[in-house]
């Protein structure tokens, strides 16, 4: 790794798990500019604050960064008291109209992180089941001041200054055979007493199964890993999650879940990132990975440090156009070239996942056409 490699990853670790920074990484010649970027590329700049407060004060940055940095932190914790307010509002809109909604990521993987306010958040993402996703569109919509273009398996809503989005769909896999199971075991668990139960912030929310939710974290990265991209934010979500949860998880049915979504090989790739780089402990991995895997693992850590948070840094990227489809071109033709080089990630989605991209985008135009008429 280079020198500025070496100190990310120190500080990245110190943050995740509460250890001491390698100070002896550290002096004059720090270049923290670049380490002040890196940290904002991959979406860690609360994790990375957290390294620094480890280190020596005279080696930590100089101060007019390093109160740059203690500001963004505090946007950050703003951010996250927001979406923690804004979740219990729709969850008791949700609750007062008898629909009960599942949390996806966000804000619930956020509790297994060692300051939960530290975690660079996003949206809210609801799983709320075919039956009342109408429903609960009209109940976001009363007090909605904006809203994106809805896709096969859901709709986002600007609400309360927040983005939420409502789940019909909570995930797919490419590979038919995958996501036959996978819808199959989303409905065995849905609406039944197998679903967690969670305190974030003043609410008490539903999450799925640990065993899903384990796989669920890592399958939504890798599938973001071959469309567009990754941080090392997703590797960190699903790092801190095994960690915090190493007592709870089940890992045989862990592994068969991975076994049967085809997502195994993902999962010792995604292993050696969160063990090598970030210094998970290896007994918390849900399947060990071997030697053979381990330059699979740098090569993904290479495109996650290139491309940074959701490949939006890279610079050998061509920008998007404006233009509604060749924008929708652009978006096909990056994810078959991502998927034939990066396919050896998950060797069966990447086979099938420009195919499904094509048809679920047809699909949604047809919906919006007839429902339009």
């Amino acid at each position: 790794m280079t020198i500025i490699q070496q100190q990310f990853f120190t500080l990245a670790q110190s943050g995740l798990w509460g250890t001491e920074a390698d100070a002896r990484l550290f002096d004059e010649h720090t270049d923290w500019a670049q380490l002040y970027k890196s940290a904002r590329t991959q979406a860690l700049m609360g994790i990375m604050l957290d390294g620094i407060q480890t280190l020596p004060a005279e080696k930590r940055p100089p101060r007019m960064l390093y109160l740059k940095w203690c500001n963004t932190l505090l946007q950050i914790e703003e951010n996250n008291r927001l979406l923690n307010r804004e979740l219990a509002n729709v969850y008791a809109l949700c609750r007062a109209n008898n629909v009960e909604p599942v949390l996806l990521k966000g804000q619930g993987v956020a509790q297994n992180y060692r300051n939960p306010l530290h975690r660079q958040c996003g949206d809210i993402d609801l799983y709320i089941g075919k039956d009342n996703y109408a429903k609960v569109n009209r109940l976001l919509r009363m007090e909605a001041t904006g809203e994106h273009e809805e896709n096969h398996k859901h709709t986002s809503i600007e609400w309360h200054g927040v983005t939420i989005e409502n789940h019909r769909i909570l995930t797919r896999l490419s590979s038919p055979s995958a996501d036959r199971f996978l819808q199959k075991e989303i409905e065995r668990w849905h609406n039944t007493n197998l679903c967690r139960s969670l305190q974030v912030g003043d609410c008490q929310v539903t999450l799925p199964p640990l065993s899903f939710e384990t796989v669920y974290i890592l399958a939504h990265s890798a599938l973001h890993f071959l469309n567009e991209g990754i941080g090392l934010r997703q590797v960190c979500d699903w790092a801190s999650l095994l960690h915090h949860q190493k007592d709870n998880i089940d890992r045989q049915e862990v592994k068969e879940l991975l076994r049967k979504m085809g997502l195994t090989e993902a999962a010792k790739v995604f292993g050696v990132v969160a063990v090598k780089y970030l210094h998970l402990p290896v007994e918390d991995l849900p399947v060990a990975y071997s030697e053979k895997d381990i330059p699979t693992g740098d090569w993904l850590l290479e495109d996650i440090w290139q491309g940074g948070n959701f490949g939006q840094f890279d610079t050998n990227r061509k920008q998007r156009p404006k233009g509604y489809w060749s924008g929708k071109w652009y978006t096909f033709a990056r994810a078959c070239r991502r998927c034939r080089e990066l396919g050896a990630l998950a060797p069966a989605e990447a086979r099938w996942y420009p195919f499904m991209l094509f048809l679920h985008s047809a699909q949604a135009q047809w919906n919006h056409k007839f429902s339009n008429k």
